[in-house]
């Protein structure tokens, strides 16, 4: 829910054990905070190292850019680098320190995140990790706005990163890297830095190479220009010419085939008649 001791000044919220209390130590690992009725306590180093390769499972939401997201005031941070909530790779949680890298895996859309958590909150319900928007977007969860995922500790900060630093910068971590059928596969494609596809999920291409092709029609009677002709010389189907049938003549077709040819002797043999 963005930088939570903002949250709770802007609300008009009293807090007396943290009314004078530094940015620099608004989320001290080993610490508890309480918001609203709901405390959580910050996981310490030692606690954040043993769960390295531990999956757990928890509740999910997201928060956005102060311009779309009226429930956080700033881009600022208890890390002191400045939220992106354009970006998969950055998330807020009350649980873990700050500066732990985690892999997040979606059991609904089998897609898995590299985000380094550098905020604290989200403090509503039972909710321990506030993705991006554009996390939640590569999720899918955009409409329903939480979600339950798979979560696994790749490494645990130093006191230095899991400290507030003005103006930090986190080294970059991967963000999406693909769809996965299991926590442990994206386990595997994570470390091998490869993004796989679930078992699935076909890949467009080998879609379209999957699917049969229906044989071509029988040829009609025709000659078709060959493949050797010129690319640019026009193909012409020329229909085949059929070989005529035999006709048998009758007596009587003789008889009426004599008589015209006699007819026409007469007339070329006759005396032309001049006028």
């Amino acid at each position: 829910m963005g930088f939570t001791f903002r949250v709770a000044v802007a609300a008009g919220i009293a807090l007396p054990s943290f009314a004078a209390v530094s940015p620099s130590s608004a989320k001290t690992p080993g610490h508890q905070y309480c918001f609203h009725g709901t405390c959580h306590t910050v996981k310490s180093l030692d606690e954040t190292r043993n769960l390295i390769g531990v999956t757990t499972k928890l509740k999910a939401s997201f928060y956005d850019d102060p311009k779309r997201d009226r429930y956080n005031p700033s881009n600022v941070t208890s890390s002191g680098e400045y939220f992106r909530s354009d970006r998969p790779d950055n998330a807020a949680s009350p649980i873990y320190p700050d500066g732990t890298k985690l892999l997040v895996w979606h059991p609904d859309s089998r897609k898995a995140l590299v985000i380094r958590v550098n905020n604290a909150g989200p403090y509503w319900g039972d909710r321990k990790l506030d993705l991006s928007r554009a996390a939640a977007e590569k999720f899918g969860f955009i409409g329903r706005g939480v979600a339950t995922v798979h979560v696994k500790v790749l490494e645990a900060p130093s006191k230095a990163e899991a400290t507030y630093k003005h103006g930090r910068n986190y080294p970059p971590v991967k963000g999406y890297v693909g769809q996965f059928a299991s926590m442990d596969a994206a386990t595997t494609g994570t470390s091998a830095g490869t993004t796989r596809l679930a078992a699935n999920d076909t890949p467009p291409l080998a879609v379209a190479a999957s699917i049969p092709v229906a044989a071509p029609p029988p040829r009609a009677s025709m000659v078709v220009a060959t493949e050797l002709e010129q690319p640019s010389s026009p193909r012409v189907a020329i229909p085949t010419m059929s070989r005529p049938r035999p006709v048998k003549l009758t007596m009587l077709d003789l008889r009426l085939a004599s008589n015209v040819e006699q007819e026409v002797r007469k007339f070329r043999s006759a005396p032309r008649v001049s006028r």
